[in-house]
């Protein structure tokens, strides 16, 4: 077993004991789109399909807590680019919908990182806040990972 999956599954387990809930509902979100994407778009690179769901079952998780708050407010400026970009990750997966997406998801990013570290640890904000992180970071590793081996099997094609 590879370090980089002994770490993830330490930290993924960690995130778990620590969020709950908060990472249950992505988790099973990010995990019916992918199946649902896999099915439906066989044709499109794995990387891609992963990333398009991981961004996917964020936005459904966010979705779902503003409904359930009653609070639909600058939060669907999230929604609206997280759709737009997961249409454009899965109907055109390339370069610049990579480049699009992580400076989204690195200025949300910023802003979820300033939030979490200003919540007492512990509260529910907090935890949930945990998740959000992780799950950027996700959308971030698969993306430029699905763009590396996009390009490389670019670069095998022409030799």
């Amino acid at each position: 077993m590879k370090a980089s999956a002994i770490v993830a599954t330490v930290v993924g387990v960690a995130a778990g004991v620590y969020s709950g809930i908060h990472l249950l509902i992505p988790l099973v979100l990010t995990a019916l789109v992918w199946w649902g994407a896999r099915k439906l778009l066989p044709d499109r690179p794995s990387d891609f399909v992963i990333a398009a769901a991981v961004q996917a079952g964020h936005l459904l998780w966010i979705a779902i807590g503003l409904v359930v708050i009653g609070a639909l407010t600058v939060d669907l400026v999230d929604i609206a680019i997280l759709l737009a970009g997961v249409v454009w990750l899965l109907a055109k997966p390339g370069l610049a919908a990579v480049i699009v997406l992580t400076v989204y998801h690195a200025a949300a990013l910023l802003i979820n990182l300033a939030a979490f570290l200003a919540i007492p640890i512990g509260e529910n904000l907090h935890r949930a806040l945990l998740i959000h992180i992780v799950w950027r970071v996700l959308a971030l590793v698969f993306m430029w990972r699905g763009h590396r081996r996009a390009r490389s099997a670019e670069s095998a094609e022409d030799a």
